[in-house]
Formats: structure tokens, sequence, C-alpha cells
């Protein structure tokens, strides 16, 4: 679909269970295996990128652990450096700087577009992008990396081959997006309006205060990753 948003809780001095949306439908309580749910809370905080770690296993690059995160999505999705020629996956150490740098525009509460964030890719690792557009092998996607940080959590098994002998990228896919808890929005007229003067206008307002503490609470992103808040 096309008109999927994502919320991305910017504060972290309220508790996740305080900024409540109420004028969003259906109401989360009528929620069925069809009928989807939209009211509800804002997302928690983010997750803070974490370390992952590889090691040589039989030729391969593999998993040490199982992780979880921005940084092992961007693991098993990237190839680092393949806009300039084919080469291995992400370092254990640039898997973490890149989550790092597109968490740092999020918290910035600016635009996630697809241009953005592969600026952010090669700015610590040249010629890196997220998807294959310029003729990588990277499969990820840019939904996929607005999903993780509006509170979708996915998870890379332990074991997972991330490069083989050859020392080239694996394009295929080890790790899961588990998303039994995530409610995935949509730009209805109801979102729209909350938006424009409710529930979402009052948290993304930068006037908002609490504690004599002003700044909005979150942003809103829609599927291209640009600001609609």
């Amino acid at each position: 679909m096309a008109n999927e948003v994502y919320i991305y809780r910017l504060r972290t001095d309220l508790g996740a269970g305080a900024f409540q949306i109420t004028d969003l439908v259906p109401n989360t309580s009528r929620r069925t295996a069809v009928l989807k749910g939209q009211s509800g809370y804002l997302p928690a905080y983010r997750q803070a990128p974490s370390a992952v770690v590889t090691a040589a296993v039989g030729g391969d690059d593999v998993t040490a652990a199982a992780y979880v995160g921005l940084s092992a999505y961007l693991l098993d999705h990237i190839e680092g450096g393949g806009l300039a020629a084919g080469t291995g996956a992400l370092s254990d150490a640039n898997a973490l700087a890149c989550a790092a740098a597109i968490v740092a525009i999020g918290d910035a509460g600016t635009a996630l577009t697809l241009t953005l964030v592969n600026a952010a890719l090669a700015g610590v690792l040249a010629s890196t992008e997220l998807t294959s557009a310029g003729g990588s092998a990277s499969t990820g996607s840019l939904t996929a990396v607005l999903k993780i940080l509006s509170g979708a959590t996915y998870t890379l098994p332990s074991g997972s081959i991330t490069e083989t002998p050859t020392g080239t990228f694996n394009p295929s896919v080890s790790g899961t997006m588990a998303e039994p808890d995530y409610r995935q929005l949509y730009m209805s007229g109801a979102f729209a309006m909350s938006l424009a003067e409710g529930d979402l206008a009052t948290w993304t307002d930068a006037t908002f205060t609490y504690a004599m503490v002003a700044g909005a609470p979150a942003a809103v992103y829609d599927v291209s990753g640009n600001v609609i808040s």
C-alpha cells in the first residue's frame, strides 16, 4: 500500500502510556482479524542501536548471537559499498554506525526519505545504499526502517550468514519482523483531522510543554519518509 504512516517518538520524559490517541478510527477495542484498530498510544521510544558481532565459521561470516533492532536489520540487508563494486556485508562497527546515523535523523524530527537515509549510510561507508535501486545487492526497504523506528521488532538469529567465504554479501534474508503488538497506521480522514486539530496535533506540536520543557513528543512520517506533522 502507499498510504501507511509512521509515528516516531521523540521525547523520553513521559511514560509510554502517557500519550493516548483516541480520535482515530476504527477504535482498537473493536479490533478483529480483519478490522485493524488505529486508536491507542504513541509507540514507545525507539530502541537504541545495539552492537552486533559476527565471526568466521567454516569460511562464512555468521552472527555470534541473536540481535534485535535497526543495526541487526542493516547487517542482514546491506551490501557494504555495493555501488562501487560487489563487496561484503557491513562490518559490525559499520552496521552499528549506520543505524546510529539513521536514528540521529529521526531524533531530530526531520525527513527520513530514501535519499537522506542513503546519504547517512554513505557517510559511514562510501557507495552504500539501503535498497538495490543503484545496482547493489542490498535488500533493504525504507518502509522496514520506518517500521522498526516506530515500534516493530526485527530479529536476526544467531548463526545467520552475512558473508560467504569469497567475501561476498549474502543477499538471503535471515531475520524476521515481529509485529504482534505493532499497529500499522494509515493516512485516513480521521488521521488527517487528528494531525490538523486533534490528539496528534497536540503530540506533534513543538510548543507542547511538560515540566517546563517545550518540545513535540512525536513526529509523523508518510510512507516516503517525509514529515507530515
